[in-house]
């Protein structure tokens, strides 16, 4: 049977064991949660995932010094030693948590098995909405997962009651920034579009693919402040991203629908440069 493990600090746990105490539970909230994609026992661009992981930690004054390093080698073999105890040996979605205790800090790894295929895209796309309700900070750290809780909470809740899949938060300018997970770019002629850091976002792991593999399809990448909700209902395409699912084309935004043309030019990029990315991790 696949599934049931979980790894905490190296050991492996069942997922009904009771291994967290009351203060455990009260120390969490004081760490980070964050997702990617392994395939076929391989992390995607792991040396990406853990320089993220890192400046995250660094963000509430953590060190990650051998749990984390910046070639990826210690995630590699932990996802893989977890891969291989819950029997997933084709595509899984790993949800990292960091939190301290007493004098350490604890790592815990999850997995669960996703469709393969070096981030698939979904046929015919999303729908999702604008949240308008709670809006996000813009400072120095507001793009990592340690900030901004909250309003994600609470545009996750929204997104539960329109039974929707993802949700485009704006931030204190009103100005959209950020998905519940990940980011959001847009396409118009041959220019794809996407949010600048200083406009207080969550910074993707994945950014930098996603934008090389734009610019393999032939598109020119534009990072872009003051992105108004008006401006992406005007979009001629528009696409989501994150480290778990990787493009996640969205078929209507509100009452606005898309094509998805270019969207899947540039998942097709991004797929192959995974799988690159992979083949060459496991040849040297």
């Amino acid at each position: 049977m696949k599934g049931g493990y979980f790894l905490l600090n190296g050991r492996f746990h069942k997922e009904t064991d009771a291994v967290f105490t009351v203060a455990d539970m009260v120390q969490q909230a004081e760490g980070f949660c964050e997702s990617f994609r392994a395939e076929h026992n391989e992390v995607l661009f792991v040396e990406s995932i853990s320089s993220h992981l890192m400046a995250t930690a660094a963000t509430i004054g953590t060190d990650l010094t051998g749990l984390i390093d910046v070639d990826g080698r210690y995630l590699r073999k932990d996802v893989s030693r977890l891969l291989n105890k819950n029997k997933l040996y084709l595509a899984a979605k790993i949800v990292i948590q960091i939190f301290p205790s007493d004098s350490k800090i604890n790592m815990l790894l999850r997995a669960e098995e996703i469709p393969r295929g070096y981030y698939p895209t979904v046929e015919p796309g999303l729908l999702i909405s604008i949240f308008r309700d709670q809006l996000q900070e813009i400072h120095e750290i507001s793009g990592y997962a340690t900030s901004g809780l909250f309003v994600r909470q609470c545009a996750t809740r929204r997104a539960k009651e329109f039974n929707q899949p993802n949700i485009i938060l704006l931030n204190k300018e009103g100005n959209a920034c950020e998905t519940l997970d990940g980011s959001f770019a847009w396409l118009n002629k041959d220019q794809l579009f996407f949010t600048a850091e200083r406009e207080g976002g969550y910074i993707c792991a994945i950014r930098e693919q996603v934008i090389r593999s734009a610019k393999d399809a032939g598109f020119e990448p534009v990072e872009k402040e003051k992105i108004s909700p008006d401006e992406l209902l005007q979009a001629e395409e528009l696409f989501l991203f994150d480290s778990s699912n990787g493009i996640q084309k969205v078929l209507g935004l509100e009452d606005r629908r898309y094509f998805s043309t270019k969207t899947q030019l540039i998942a097709e990029k991004l797929s192959a440069l995974a799988r690159k990315d992979r083949e060459e991790r496991i040849t040297n």
